[in-house]
């Protein structure tokens, strides 16, 4: 039989080719597929086909005996195989016969009925069989997604009018695949009877108007169970933007809302009226929010609510995430214009960041206008001490500067002592109205972070002032070290109403009693203060009516009730705990604060470390000021420190020297001064000297006035204030 030649031409094919005898040896192969096994022609040639092959795959001979077996010896044929061939390159290289004019290219030549030699074409498939395996492996993925998400993925083909359920839209279902075949119809009824009429239209709608769509409803599951579930939609699309399918997934979120109601319950806990919550992801996202009844539109977010910046926002964020719960009270990010009570709660289990927001500008206002006239009522009762001290002060510096004239008309010498008491005298003065000036200075507007103890310590003298001299006032505490975070102002203000009080209760039956203030720490390491007195004490039925507004025990004239109010108020605002016993070992009442607080091994050091010398020699240096005494002063104790000083007085002074050459590297000003004011004068200065170190003197500046950037020493003060003032700022 004249055998039947594949002219082909291997050698010249642009893809990889070899031919085999009946033998299974390599007669023939092209360059590509040198390129392919990384073999040379010379090592392939006269080889064993099986060396290219692994042990796994069906040997070329017995190919050859099943292929001719089947078709005729008379003819080629063609066949597709796929298997894995060995290289240089790689361990498994996965090839199959490349495709000719409709037919596979793997031929046999025969002759008398024998097949003489094998000739096929070769395609790398590796990439493609890598590929086929990852998707696979990601199917498999999908569905695991779907059981722990509890969510699933359909198709209704509009074409075919069938309707495609994933696994997991079968589970949420209660149904089995093999018992339960989808349709629209059937799908529709598991829904709520209520709901029914809008899940149909919505995919009506899509259809019509080729529009997505997401909705939120309630399925009755094949075990009569409520499921809450969520949906969303895509439409298909062919070439003409027809509409053939809609592509949509299927999410049980029933434990979600559960969760979510349930937050918001904890969420509002303590809270007797309604206001914004907010749920957001850790992308940032809302999730949910609960909006007051006054807020009509729910398309309102949080930053349309709270006016914070994004920097604000991040670092609430992250200091929840860090503590678990943040809680804050009349905070503000515009001046105060507007006031907010703000909570936020990480749910780290729902990965999800509850934000409680509540507008209190009008409760703030009130609220520092009831403090304002209840320090102006305090301030009336200390005046009488206090100005009964401040003539004691004027009547020693004026004693002791008559004793100077005296000792100076006689010639004397000896008038050190006398000076040392006008500038001790002067001291006292000055304690006594920074005291005056802290107390009825502007009520703290922010939470601070601060020394209890210290700033009790600080201010036993105005305590002091305010009590009667039959009165003994006892300060006891603890050795311990501690941090609140409260606002300053209204901690001292907080105990002034206590201590008040317990005069009031001292002077029911006579004018000699004690009072015990005592700081420590309790068992839950909270800060505790209480205060103790030996006055007539609270009876048993009253204990639960003292805290109420309004309601006193005391004559008319002597109290309003606002006071222990505005205690237990401002105290839990602050996430702190009162407590009042109508008896204690004094006899009288006693009352227990206490505060979370930080505990610290040592004192806390919030002063800055002072330098060890004024740098102020060789140094050019303008000093303004309208009072003369004043300004020679600093200008001459300066200049005893090696620098070169100009001493104004007033704008049009200024004015002339800075329209002279003269440069100078430090400005000292009054803030107030009768023709010009130390904003600007600095202003004037600075133009001409952008570089200019600035100080300020005054007898009076808000500490609140955050605008005023320059350093401030209070009048009057002395060479060795002016000097640690000058070294430390």
């Amino acid at each position: 039989m004249t055998p039947i030649k594949c002219d082909f031409g291997i050698a010249h094919l642009p893809f990889a080719a070899l031919s085999v005898d009946t033998s299974g040896k390599i007669i023939e192969v092209n360059d590509r597929l040198e390129q392919l096994t990384g073999y040379s022609c010379k090592e392939l040639h006269g080889s064993d086909i099986e060396n290219l092959l692994f042990k796994e795959v069906i040997s070329s001979y017995t190919l050859y005996q099943q292929k001719s077996d089947q078709h005729p010896h008379t003819s080629a044929f063609s066949y597709l195989i796929e298997l894995p061939l060995k290289s240089k390159q790689t361990l498994n290289c996965q090839v199959k016969v490349s495709e000719i004019n409709n037919g596979y290219l793997l031929c046999l030549e025969y002759q008398e009925g024998d097949p003489i030699k094998m000739s096929a074409s070769i395609k790398e498939v590796t990439q493609e069989q890598k590929l086929i395996t990852q998707l696979k492996k990601q199917n498999r993925y999908l569905h695991l997604a779907e059981r722990l998400n509890q969510s699933g993925h359909w198709r209704l083909d509009l074409k075919q009018d069938q309707l495609y359920w994933s696994k997991g839209i079968y589970i949420i279902h209660g149904v089995r695949p093999g018992q339960y075949q989808p349709e629209i119809a059937s799908a529709i009824d598991f829904y709520l009877k209520e709901e029914q009429e809008r899940i149909q239209q919505l995919l009506d709608d899509a259809i019509e108007y080729k529009k997505s769509f997401h909705f939120k409803s309630t399925i009755i599951n094949a075990q009569r169970k409520r499921v809450q579930v969520e949906c969303i939609g895509e439409v298909e699309l062919n070439d003409n933007e027809q509409v053939v399918a809609i592509f949509g997934v299927f999410k049980d979120i029933t434990q979600t809302v559960e969760t979510y109601e349930k937050l918001k319950l904890l969420s509002k806990v303590n809270y007797t009226i309604k206001v914004p919550i907010f749920f957001i992801d850790e992308a940032d996202k809302v999730v949910y929010q609960e909006l007051s009844s006054q807020m009509a539109s729910e398309g309102i977010g949080l930053f349309d609510y709270i006016n914070f910046s994004i920097k604000d926002y991040l670092r609430y964020k992250g200091l929840a995430k860090e503590q678990g719960q943040i809680k804050q009270a009349n905070i503000s990010f515009d001046n105060y214009i507007s006031v907010f009570d703000l909570q936020v709660v990480f749910e780290s289990e729902e990965g999800l960041y509850i934000w409680i927001v509540e507008n209190t500008t009008e409760n703030y206002r009130k609220e520092q206008q009831q403090i304002i006239s209840n320090r102006l009522a305090l301030l009336g009762n200390t005046f009488g001490n206090v100005s009964h001290d401040i003539n004691n002060v004027l009547g020693v510096a004026l004693g002791a500067t008559e004793m100077l004239e005296l000792k100076v008309a006689h010639g004397s010498q000896d008038i050190g002592k006398y000076i040392d008491r006008v500038k001790n005298a002067i001291d006292k003065g000055k304690n006594v109205t920074e005291r005056l000036l802290a107390f009825t200075r502007k009520p703290a507007v922010k939470i601070i972070e601060f020394d209890p103890i210290q700033e009790i310590k600080e201010n036993q003298y105005l305590f002091k002032q305010l009590l009667l001299n039959t009165i003994d006032f006892q300060c006891q505490f603890d050795d311990i070290h501690c941090q609140i975070k409260f606002p300053q102002g209204e901690f001292i203000n907080i105990l002034l109403n206590l201590v008040l009080n317990a005069q009031d209760a001292i002077q029911e039956q006579g004018l000699i009693g004690t009072i015990v203030m005592s700081v420590g720490l309790n068992e839950q390491k909270m800060l505790e203060i209480h205060v103790k007195d030996s006055g007539v004490g609270i009876e048993q039925e009253n204990l639960a009516k003292i805290f109420d507004p309004f309601y006193s025990s005391k004559l008319v004239n002597k109290g309003n009730g606002i006071g222990l109010a505005n205690v237990y108020g401002t105290i839990h605002k602050y996430n702190g705990e009162v407590l009042a016993k109508g008896q204690c070992d004094l006899g009288g009442a006693e009352f227990i604060l206490a505060f979370p607080c930080r505990v610290f091994e040592q004192q806390v050091n919030t002063c800055k470390q002072k330098k060890t010398k004024m740098a102020m020699s060789e140094k050019s240096v303008l000093v303004l000021d309208d009072e003369t005494s004043i300004g020679e002063f600093v200008a001459l104790f300066l200049a005893s420190k090696g620098a070169a000083t100009e001493y104004v007085q007033s704008k049009e002074s200024l004015l002339k020297v800075l329209a002279c050459d003269c440069v100078f590297d430090v400005f000292i000003t009054d803030m107030i001064l009768p023709d010009i004011s130390g904003r600007e004068a600095v202003e004037l200065v600075q133009e001409k000297f952008p570089e200019i170190k600035v100080y300020s003197i005054s007898g009076y500046i808000a500490e609140e006035d955050n605008k005023w950037q320059h350093p401030v020493l209070r009048k009057p003060f002395n060479s060795e204030e002016l000097a640690d003032f000058l070294t430390n700022n």
